[in-house]
């Protein structure tokens, strides 16, 4: 009996439970068919350059509409039309502008709210130049092959190192085309290896830009900078310490003067030219301090869709140590493909420096004039993945060889890096 009646029970929770789906079934239906009775397009692009315009919107129903109303203005509309297109003239304000549209037809109702974006002169400058604060942080690891850059044949270190890099900028807006920044950069590493702790580098960098942006060579800019590196002492001597922290001795300091302008001559093609003045210290060690110039030039344009870059370097070092004084020469070509969703980047990069005075003291590999002359090649793959407009990932495969007429200056070393880049 009690069977009986606990299967009755059952079943009639079953019949309630169907009905009750029965009911809220069709109630769902009709729901989703107001919804979708009512479809309302915007056919005017969303960001315009004109302050005035015609908004274009089309309306499309499967029942008749009965009222239009945009911005809390009626509209008018053929009788019983279920296909309406309006044409409504306007005048922006700079920035975002909303058109609010509200249909009703004999079935249902919708809403719509229409965005168009005027972007003055202004804005879009401000919007190429960002926000004003900006913080660029870089988190990377590095594998290294030959860590101590020793000869083929000898025997060689493998090493992994992270590091972390801090790049604040802040900007000052003079006028509407001259801006001063206030830049900074603070880079600190670690070896994973307790026997490379002593090639630890704590790094500091901070300098104030002045930025033309029509001058007559284009963007033109002005820095004064300066900037400390120390490193990682094991175990602590009574050498000058970093500002920083007492762990590291003071290795440099260098003051920077840099003028660099960049100028685009078509778009995708652009060139620049920089020109940099450093006073070098070195601490302990007057003959390493001096002077350098340096004359950089950069050439970027797209060769058969692909962006291409040209760059060259040439750099006097004069050092207060009798054979201390070079010259340099660098040339770069780098090559960037996207391959969606990533992008590819190819890069070579040449170098060659020389010492203008012969050292007596020298031990060449064959007979040389006692110049040091160091030629270094660099081959580079690297792939970016944007994974947001804040966060792109970087993986760079690097293949290094430097040949030297100086016994011992000669190797060969590879490493792999991965980046994670932070922009804020």
């Amino acid at each position: 009996m009690d069977k009986r009646l606990k299967n009755t029970k059952t079943a009639g929770s079953m019949i309630l439970l169907m009905l009750f789906l029965f009911l809220l079934s069709p109630q769902s239906a009709w729901s989703a068919e107001d919804e979708a009775e009512i479809l309302i397009f915007s056919l005017s692009p969303e960001k315009v350059e004109e302050q005035q315009g015609v908004l274009q919107i089309q309306i499309s129903t499967f029942s008749p509409i009965e009222k239009i109303i945009v911005d809390g203005k009626p509209q008018k509309f053929p009788k019983a039309a279920s296909l309406v297109w309006l044409k409504i003239p306007y005048k922006l304000k700079p920035g975002v502008n909303i058109f609010k549209v509200y249909v009703k037809t004999k079935f249902g109702e919708a809403r719509k709210i229409i965005r168009i974006i005027y972007e003055t002169p202004e804005l879009l400058k401000k919007a190429k130049l960002g926000d004003s604060f900006q913080l660029i942080t870089i988190l990377s690891g590095v594998t290294k092959d030959n860590i101590e850059k020793v000869e083929d044949n000898s025997s060689k270190s493998k090493a992994f190192s992270t590091s972390i890099l801090f790049v604040p900028s802040y900007r000052f807006d003079l006028f509407d085309d001259s801006s001063i920044f206030l830049r900074g950069v603070l880079m600190g590493d670690q070896h994973h290896n307790g026997i490379f702790e002593s090639k630890e580098v704590l790094f500091k960098q901070a300098s104030i830009e002045w930025e033309e942006r029509e001058s007559w060579a284009g963007v033109l800019t002005l820095s004064l900078g300066t900037n400390e590196a120390g490193t990682r002492e094991i175990p602590l001597t009574s050498a000058p310490r970093d500002s920083l922290s007492k762990k590291y001795k003071r290795a440099t300091r260098d003051n920077v003067y840099t003028l660099k302008a960049k100028q685009e001559l078509e778009k995708g093609t652009t060139w620049n030219w920089q020109i940099d003045r450093k006073k070098k210290l070195v601490e302990g060690s007057n003959d390493d301090s001096g002077f350098s110039t340096a004359l950089a030039a950069g050439y970027v344009t797209p060769i058969f869709g692909v962006k291409t870059t040209f760059g060259g370097t040439l750099e006097d070092t004069n050092l207060n140590g009798a054979y201390k004084d070079t010259e340099a020469k660098k040339a770069k070509l780098k090559v960037d493909y996207p391959i969606p969703p990533v992008s590819l980047g190819i890069q070579y990069d040449f170098s060659e420096t020389e010492n203008k005075v012969a050292d007596p003291s020298l031990e060449c590999v064959t007979i040389c004039n006692k110049k040091t002359k160091n030629r270094n090649q660099v081959y580079t793959l690297s792939f970016n993945y944007p994974a947001a407009a804040w966060c792109i990932f970087g993986l760079t495969q690097k293949h290094e060889r430097q040949s030297s007429n100086i016994v011992g200056k000669t190797y060969t070393l590879n490493s792999t890096q991965l980046q994670v880049i932070l922009i804020y």
